[in-house]
């Protein structure tokens, strides 16, 4: 790792090892780019939800500036967070027995003072902020999303609204991770996991996807945080009307067919 090209790809070496903290943000953005390019954006913004302690956030940051440098893409990063805890609750599938008022507070001054002057840092509630920043904001389109905010309200409050966003704010496929998928004591029908189905279930033209194709070729393929990934497709995106254009592919007779590790680093095809 001492040599230049150590020193060159050993983010995404440490990323694909999960030899770093918060291994789904670095996916996530390695992902994210290969979208964007498959676009031909230049640029997307990666977002947080539940910010809480801050130290996610300063890690998307901090991979964000990696990839940006590796890819040549821009990345804008915010993060959302209600500023005080998870709110109050009446509503059953927001699994109350597990999950308590004010849990998770975020110093958002203190946060402010550690965080890069780029990255955003949009304090109040979800379901109002997230709305309203899509609708004004000169960001990028959105191309990762984690989301961390526990209880079903606020994951189907985001999940709403990207699928009611235009669809100049996102990309054709956005990648998604969501920290709260099978957990102990949050059945099915609660949580993040009822988000998820409701808005599929609500949704024609936008869909959200476990992405299993994502432990391929990958080592530790039986991580956790891997069945939590997933992508956002937008059939309405211009893209899916559009032909692939460029050189036909062909494999000559004898030749091996592309795989095993080298297909699971994030841009070793980005040129």
């Amino acid at each position: 790792m001492r040599n230049s090209l150590g020193l060159r790809h050993a983010f995404e070496w440490a990323a694909l090892f999960d030899a770093l903290p918060y291994p789904s943000y670095a996916a996530g953005l390695q992902i994210a780019s290969r979208y964007a390019v498959l676009s031909g954006a230049k640029a997307f913004t990666a977002i947080e939800f539940g910010v809480a302690g801050g130290n996610g956030l300063l890690a998307l940051s901090r991979y964000a500036k990696e990839v940006s440098r590796e890819t040549r893409l821009k990345i804008h990063v915010v993060g959302f967070d209600s500023g005080s805890g998870l709110p109050p609750t009446n509503d059953i599938r927001d699994a109350p027995w597990w999950w308590t008022q004010g849990d998770y507070p975020c110093d958002k001054d203190r946060l402010r003072e550690r965080l890069p002057k780029e990255t955003e840092l949009i304090v109040g509630n979800i379901k109002d902020t997230f709305p309203r920043w899509l609708k004004q904001t000169e960001a990028p389109p959105v191309g990762f999303v984690s989301v961390d905010v526990d209880q079903y309200t606020g994951a189907s409050a985001i999940c709403s609204a990207m699928g009611k966003t235009d669809i100049s704010r996102i990309l054709p496929f956005i990648s998604c991770y969501f920290d709260d998928l099978f957990l102990f004591g949050i059945p099915n029908w609660a949580g993040e996991s009822q988000a998820i189905r409701e808005f599929n279930e609500s949704q024609l033209a936008r869909q959200l996807e476990r992405d299993d194709w994502f432990s391929q070729n990958r080592p530790y393929a039986e991580r956790l945080w891997l069945k939590r990934m997933y992508t956002l497709s937008s059939q309405d995106h211009p893209l899916f009307k559009a032909r692939r254009t460029g050189e036909t592919a062909h494999l000559k007779l004898g030749e091996r067919p592309q795989g095993g590790l080298l297909e699971a680093l994030p841009w070793h095809s980005l040129g």
